[in-house]
């Protein structure tokens, strides 16, 4: 039974998943990112975080929340960091000057995750926009001090059940599998069948 009860919660796309990936239609928010191809974390498709980055295949590090409070804001639970293989440069209209700055994604621990290195131009452009702090979605990116450097941060969780458009599993269908499963065993999927079909056909 708890087999069943598990696997009706792990579909793609339904409210307690986590394991991102894509969907048919995609679920929760968008990409809104590089012209619409990419979450605020870098990544094209989301997954479950903890795993490595899809694209650049960035091992994560696992950090209690009481290590993160070098990050702004405050995190209620342990996260994953993903460090970029490189820094970003950007031209910072308040300094009138190009930058370059580490970066840092991270994603709370069981979540849905959006990080991955990306050094596509408009996503880039989208995320830092011209450098000013003041100008940053905080909510995304922000700038602090990580052992005494000026790093960039970002925020890669995703909303539980997130998943991209243009895969062939419909959202949460193996939730409907789950469901299926359970009353086959019980002796009452051919009865619910049967109502269902009177339903629909009246």
């Amino acid at each position: 039974m708890s087999t069943l009860l598990t696997h009706n919660n792990s579909g793609r796309g339904s409210s307690g998943s986590t394991s991102g990936g894509r969907t048919t239609t995609g679920t929760g928010p968008a990409p809104a990112y590089g012209g619409g191809r990419y979450y605020g974390g870098g990544a094209a498709v989301p997954y479950r975080a903890g795993s490595r980055s899809p694209t650049r295949s960035i091992a994560p590090v696992l950090l209690g929340a009481s290590f993160l409070a070098f990050w702004p804001g405050l995190w209620l639970t342990s996260a994953y960091l993903y460090n970029h293989p490189r820094p970003y440069t950007y031209y910072n209209a308040s300094s009138e000057q190009n930058e370059t700055k580490p970066v840092t994604c991270a994603c709370a621990e069981n979540s849905v995750c959006g990080c991955d290195d990306n050094d596509d131009k408009q996503y880039m452009n989208d995320l830092i926009g011209n450098g000013s702090y003041d100008a940053l979605n905080k909510s995304v990116v922000n700038v602090a001090n990580v052992n005494g450097t000026s790093t960039i941060l970002i925020n890669g969780t995703l909303p539980d059940g997130t998943t991209a458009a243009g895969g062939n599993e419909a959202p949460g269908s193996a939730a409907g599998d789950g469901l299926r499963i359970l009353l086959e065993n019980a002796g009452w999927w051919p009865v619910v069948a049967t109502v269902c079909a009177v339903v629909f056909t009246a």
